[in-house]
């Protein structure tokens, strides 16, 4: 972490003591499976890794995979807890 800090690619206000939390946030506990389940896990990570860069790049790097439409998202939100 200090190197990217150092090399002035990572947010000088992140620090270790934010990873645990930063990966309890991004632990799956959406209940969906499968590849759909993967493809939101890797879209968020990819938002929360761009968000930590210190500049933005000329031009946003696309994000992977599609957003959730808000069908999806209603029965994500809203399913029970497993």
């Amino acid at each position: 972490m200090g190197g990217a800090h150092r090399a002035g690619v990572l947010r000088a206000d992140f620090t270790s003591a934010d990873i645990p939390l930063l990966l309890e946030h991004l632990s799956a506990r959406i209940p969906v499976a499968g590849e759909r389940a993967s493809a939101l896990h890797l879209r968020y990570l990819d938002l929360v890794l761009a968000g930590l860069r210190t500049a933005p790049t000329a031009e946003p790097t696309a994000l992977t995979g599609p957003a959730p439409g808000w069908a999806e998202l209603r029965t994500l939100w809203n399913a029970p807890k497993v």
